[in-house]
């Protein structure tokens, strides 16, 4: 039985992105065993990735012994190194795996570069992060079959979730970056608009104390009622809200990617960063960018622009055509 060894230690944004990877190669090698590499809080989403046999957790600031001892114990076949940094170079290196793949960077260290016994060459300024991972796959001889971003993560079924009201509308504003915030008066007036829908409003976030501030700003003095989940939430927990709500508006953030990987209706909210490579691409996603008009295709060299040049007013539009190409579940089949 082949051995596989993925290690993803980027930010968990770039985790949720590598699940379409991981499910291309369990669905090319269903007999092998998959171990999967997470960094720091992007462990907690573990247990969402069905096509991995183990997930693994590498904890920034430590020797994580135990997990060294495991990747030798596993002796994979294989790693594929989808991060491309000294630490996943070492990890590689460490595993004993005979081939190790990773990506041609004309700036790679030493290590990494004795770390790679096979080299990809695809551009990463000209495709989508999804792309850019099925890529190092593909590079290997795996031809993995084209397929949706969507449905490679999956909800573990004793996941708790805290109570929600039906059919409402997730609103996540914070992220790590203040960059992206979107300015408050814009948020507050996109609440008024989906409450005046009818919508129950669901409000998830970080613990960071700039992102804290942004959304009690948001939230000071605002009528409209709204179940405030900040804080309260692991990434697995996180997931099965965003999969539950009937919409989900975004900031270019891991929520958003989430929404897509469970094909959720969204508006995915962009400002400085490159929707070209980031951006949702399922049919009920709408992506709009600070500066330029809705609609306009992506561009991998398109420059950003201030979240404030970004109307509220386009964001509402948007909730609204996903809302409005909703379509109500199909009804079970008769008993017999």
């Amino acid at each position: 039985m082949p051995r596989l060894l993925l290690l993803q230690l980027k930010r968990i944004g770039d985790a949720v992105l590598t699940a379409p990877a991981v499910g291309a190669l369990r669905a090319a090698w269903p007999e092998a065993h998959i171990a999967l590499v997470l960094a720091g809080a992007a462990g907690e989403l573990a247990p969402l990735f069905a096509g991995a046999d183990e997930v693994l957790t590498w904890q920034p600031g430590g020797l994580n012994l135990p997990l060294l001892r495991r990747l030798r114990r596993l002796r994979p076949d294989l790693a594929l190194d989808f991060t491309s940094t000294d630490r996943s170079a070492f990890l590689a290196l460490a595993s004993g795996a005979p081939r190790r793949a990773s990506y041609a960077k004309p700036n790679a260290s030493w290590l990494r570069r004795l770390a790679s016994t096979e080299t990809c060459a695809a551009p990463v300024r000209e495709l989508h992060t999804i792309d850019f991972h099925l890529a190092l796959a593909a590079s290997l001889g795996l031809k993995p079959a084209p397929g949706p971003d969507a449905g490679h993560l999956h909800l573990p079924p004793d996941l708790a979730l805290p109570p929600l009201p039906p059919g409402y509308a997730l609103l996540h504003p914070g992220t790590a970056r203040a960059e992206k915030f979107w300015p408050v008066s814009h948020w507050r007036a996109l609440l008024d608009h989906l409450h005046g829908r009818g919508l129950p409003l669901v409000l998830s976030g970080g613990q960071d104390d700039f992102e804290r501030r942004h959304i009690d700003a948001i939230l000071q003095g605002h009528p409209a009622p709204v179940v405030d989940l900040r804080g309260k939430l692991n990434l697995a927990q996180l997931a099965g809200v965003v999969a539950a709500a009937r919409l989900a508006v975004t900031v270019d953030t891991a929520a958003m990617h989430l929404a897509a990987s469970f094909a959720v209706p969204q508006v995915g909210l962009f400002g400085p960063t490159n929707p070209f490579h980031w951006a949702p691409r399922h049919l009920r996603a709408e992506v709009l960018q600070a500066g330029v008009a809705p609609g306009t295709p992506p561009h991998p060299k398109r420059a950003g622009a201030p979240m404030a040049s970004l109307p509220w007013e386009s964001a509402a539009a948007a909730a609204d055509r996903c809302l409005a190409d909703i379509r109500p579940p199909s009804p079970p089949p008769p008993e017999d």
